[in-house]
């Protein structure tokens, strides 16, 4: 269970420009001494020194999330540094004004690395500005702009904001301190990947404006074309209605599903104080049922952006090894949700590869997920992994009912489910997965048979040495 502390002051705290805590309240001075740290001694929590250093480099004052760790507990953070003043000796100022404590036990619920993953699985980041929109925290998809790159500059400076005539939508939003809602943006270099933008302004303890905190969520939308351009009888017509749900379906769904999914669990875990039984019962089948339908939701997006004759992947130099045990995490708790057991390589292996890191972890994740949807309870998932000239391969082994050879290709048609009903598959996660992997030039394949489990093998080409 979470331990949220209302923190009527913020704990606060001084660190030297030698990294020296010279002053803290209670309770950072806890965590100080769990962590190892003495009294008077460099400050001994990690991700609070790394912050102090950046903070110093920039010379810039930084409000981020920091996770920390003690024996107990895995604490989240929200700090903020201030520097003195210019002079690079001269004492920084931290202030944490939000504190959250998980116990150790809880395994993989509400790890931020895992949250992290997911984030990166659905394409999702997010940036905090100052009050002029220079960037002091970044965490996006992609290889295009790094995200320690972006930290000083301004928002406009790496993105652009489209069409062009919203910068001064946007400025006007700012100007105002209003919410920004559905700004699409894309990246200036690189990939030039599209996102929707949404922000909420943020305002300090004095009541003063102090940046914004946007979320970005991948826009896979073809833009729309001018209106004395499209021809609704003709191609372009077409392809503003094959574009209708990435474009307006998707976005609307997902927000409302999301508010569902996230009320119905805070019901269900009884977060809010005791409940029936019976009442935790129907809000946690409401939160399955509104996953479901979320998954629904991404497949067909996902499904339309991949038909369209102008997709295409990054090719991003990826670790399949790193990938499966990233997507594993991600699925640990519905393993363990059925006593399965995820059998991995060695972490300290590596296995290089060339293909989009998103894709990649997405038809994992997929593999696995049926893996255990169709797995007997307390049997063994096992990734292990190969090679063959040009190709590095992973393969995701269960110990299920298995494939009759005549279905097997069949698994990978659109929509085919092979008679299942009820098992909360759409019958598309096979046939995007597929098509992923050839898009990235690589291959997916099954081999099975009755009564004998499935072995579903990704191969994506090697990493060219540079």
């Amino acid at each position: 269970m979470t331990a949220a502390r209302k923190l009527a002051e913020p704990v606060r705290g001084q660190v030297d420009a030698d990294g020296l805590l010279l002053t803290a309240d209670p309770l950072l001075m806890r965590l100080h001494l769990r962590c190892g740290g003495k009294e008077a001694g460099p400050l001994a929590v990690p991700e609070l020194a790394a912050l102090c250093r950046l903070s110093r480099r920039l010379g810039m004052n930084l409000s981020r999330p920091v996770q920390a760790s003690d024996d107990d507990s895995r604490i989240e953070m929200w700090v903020e540094t201030r520097l003195a003043s210019p002079e690079k000796d001269q004492p920084l100022s931290l202030s944490i004004i939000d504190w959250k404590e998980y116990p150790h036990d809880e395994n993989h619920k509400n790890d931020p690395a895992r949250d992290r993953d997911f984030d990166r699985l659905e394409g999702r980041g997010a940036i905090r500005t100052d009050a002029a929109l220079r960037i002091i925290a970044q965490q996006m998809p992609g290889k295009a702009i790094r995200n320690f790159d972006a930290i000083g500059q301004s928002l406009l400076d790496i993105y652009d904001v489209i069409p062009p005539s919203a910068h001064a939508k946007l400025l006007e939003a700012v100007a105002e301190r209003q919410p920004v809602r559905n700004q699409r943006l894309r990246e200036k270099t690189g990939a030039q990947a599209l996102f929707l933008l949404q922000g909420q302004p943020l305002i300090d303890k004095a009541g003063l404006f102090a940046g914004y905190r946007f979320t970005a969520t991948p826009d896979d939308s073809v833009e729309r074309q001018e209106p004395e351009k499209a021809d609704t009888k003709g191609a372009a017509g077409k392809l503003i209605s094959d574009s209708l749900f990435g474009m307006q379906l998707g976005p609307a769904l997902r927000q409302p599903l999301g508010k569902i999914i996230a009320n119905a669990e805070t019901i269900s875990s009884k977060l809010e104080g005791p409940l029936r039984g019976d009442y935790a019962s129907y809000a946690k089948d409401i939160a399955s049922a509104g996953r479901h339908l979320l998954d629904l939701v991404n497949d067909l997006s996902d499904l339309e952006a991949i038909e369209r004759p102008e997709f295409t992947v990054a090719g991003d130099d990826i670790d399949l090894i790193d990938l499966a045990h990233r997507a594993a995490g991600l699925l640990a708790v519905k393993a363990a949700d059925h006593q399965i057991r995820l059998e991995l390589p060695d972490k300290e292996q590596k296995l290089p590869a060339s293909g989009e890191f998103r894709r990649s972890l997405q038809i994992l994740v997929n593999l696995i997920g049926n893996a255990i949807r169709y797995s007997p309870d307390g049997s063994v998932i096992k990734l292990h992994v190969s090679s063959e000239p040009g190709f590095a391969q992973i393969s995701v082994s269960d110990q299920g009912a298995g494939i009759a050879a005549e279905d097997q290709e069949r698994i990978f048609e659109k929509f085919e489910r092979l008679g299942r009903s009820g098992d909360g598959g759409s019958g598309l996660g096979l046939f995007i997965s597929r098509r992923l992997a050839r898009a990235m030039g690589g291959s997916l394949t099954v081999e099975s048979a009755a009564d004998e489990g499935s072995t579903f093998t990704l191969s994506l080409p090697e990493r060219t040495k540079p």
